[in-house]
């Protein structure tokens, strides 16, 4: 026992002298004594956002949104080479966009302390031998490529807003949850496979109605089911993944054709049959069956790195948006971007060889994206297209970043903006059927 303090103590001193002392570019932060090891993580990043909507009267005149995307300090501890935890703490200041149809008030507005601070993974590992691992906790849901893709290497400013498949509107449901995942290696490391359970939908939700303001609450759950997710990646060069996760772009070190699957279901989700007033009908449900197919091309020549991701995403709640009325179950169960949808994705990029200075280089990026929303925004049955242009410049590889993009979002059908204004029923009176934005990421991580 003594002995375990005085380590501590010990790691704990050198924690902060390593905090305190500069280091070199590209090293982590790697903490290790004879017992454990610590690696401590500090990233961030900062978007610029102007769009052609979002003020005056009638909320179409331009508008420009301030935000720290993402702010987090995580720590991964080991106690051996088999036994540890992760930790995530993740804090997001209010800005004002909403999605990709409105604008808010700031919280900053109404809240003096905005930062919004929460765990957003907690999770225990066992690492057992390479085709053997195990996650117990709160951690991401394994099934789209997308969300797997880590927060701070995306191919644009962001990840696809469509890869994320869980329930609700936070990220600890819309792309994490409570589970246990086993995960491991094949064939050399060319295979990652990975099977998980979750909590799925539990209890009920309360949210505010973007138009009418009002507080609306969900139908309760109908069972006590779990959310079950399975998915595998099989990489014919290079074996991409040295864990479970993946990186938007490798920068030319790899040479990467990854092809994958996923799949998710959870039986008796929802109630089929509930009224606009709340009531539910009947005992009649409807599952949740979530499918993707994804892949990642990125080949380094000594013209330039290529690269060329895809995605088919297909999260299907049985038409439940034709039976179940609740407001509530649709802003937090199936509809929105995270709920049923249809669609596809496909990035590309290409890097040049030329440096900018000692380290710096230049990705110019595309991207299109279009996807079936059996509701959003007011609107059943939506299809929106979204087409975008960038450049993202590695100061210091994704350690130091700067990214700006051009980005179009399509509605199918006129949407309402929310925020907006609306009529005596509480729907939308000004509807867009496009709407812009010129977007700037700055991004530091290490």
């Amino acid at each position: 026992m003594i002995r375990s303090l005085r380590n501590l103590a010990i790691l704990a001193g050198l924690s902060v002298t390593a905090l305190a002392a500069p280091a070199p570019a590209g090293a982590q932060a790697d903490l290790v004594t004879d017992m454990i090891s610590l690696r401590v993580q500090l990233r961030g990043q900062m978007i610029a956002e102007h769009s052609d909507f979002g003020t005056g009267n009638e909320r179409l005149d331009s508008r420009t949104d301030l935000r720290l995307q993402r702010f987090r300090f995580t720590m991964t501890g080991m106690y051996d080479s088999t036994y540890g935890f992760v930790l995530n703490a993740h804090a997001a200041p209010g800005g004002t966009k909403n999605g990709i149809v409105g604008f808010t008030q700031s919280s900053s507005d109404t809240d003096f302390n905005d930062s919004g601070v929460r765990l957003l993974d907690a999770y225990f590992v066992a690492n057992f031998n390479d085709r053997v691992n195990w996650k117990l906790g709160l951690t991401k849901i394994p099934m789209t490529r997308g969300n797997l893709d880590g927060c701070f290497d995306p191919l644009g400013v962001d990840r696809s807003l469509w890869s994320f498949t869980g329930y609700g509107t936070s990220p600890i449901k819309a792309s994490r949850d409570m589970g246990v995942n086993l995960w491991g290696k094949l064939f050399g490391g060319r295979s990652v496979y990975q099977l998980a359970a979750f909590q799925g939908r539990e209890g009920f939700a309360r949210t505010t109605h973007p138009f009418s303001g009002a507080t609306v609450t969900s139908s309760q759950t109908p069972s006590n089911t779990l959310l079950y997710v399975g998915r595998i990646h099989f990489s014919l060069l290079d074996p991409e993944a040295d864990g479970s996760g993946y990186e938007g772009s490798y920068l030319g070190d790899m040479k990467v054709l990854t092809f994958g699957i996923g799949m998710g279901h959870e039986s008796e989700a929802i109630y089929k049959n509930v009224t606009s007033a709340g009531a539910v009908q009947n005992d009649e449900t409807v599952d949740y069956n979530a499918f993707t197919a994804d892949m990642l091309f990125e080949y380094p020549t000594k013209s330039g790195t290529y690269t060329l991701t895809s995605a088919y995403i297909n999260v299907d709640f049985d038409d439940v948006y034709k039976t179940n009325l609740n407001p509530g179950d649709l802003l937090t169960n199936y509809g929105g971007v995270n709920g049923q949808k249809k669609g596809w994705y496909a990035r590309a990029a290409y890097l040049f060889p030329q440096k900018i200075g000692k380290e710096g280089k230049l990705q110019p990026y595309g991207y299109y994206e279009k996807f079936d929303v059996a509701a959003i925004a007011g609107v059943k049955e939506q299809t929106i297209t979204q087409k975008a242009i960038g450049v993202n410049w590695y100061l210091h590889g994704q350690n130091v970043r700067f990214t700006t993009e051009y980005l179009k979002n399509e509605f199918a059908k006129p949407t309402g903006m929310i925020g907006g204004r609306v009529n005596a029923s509480n729907q939308p009176i000004d509807l867009v059927t496009e709407n812009t934005s010129l977007r700037a990421m700055f991004q530091v991580a290490f």
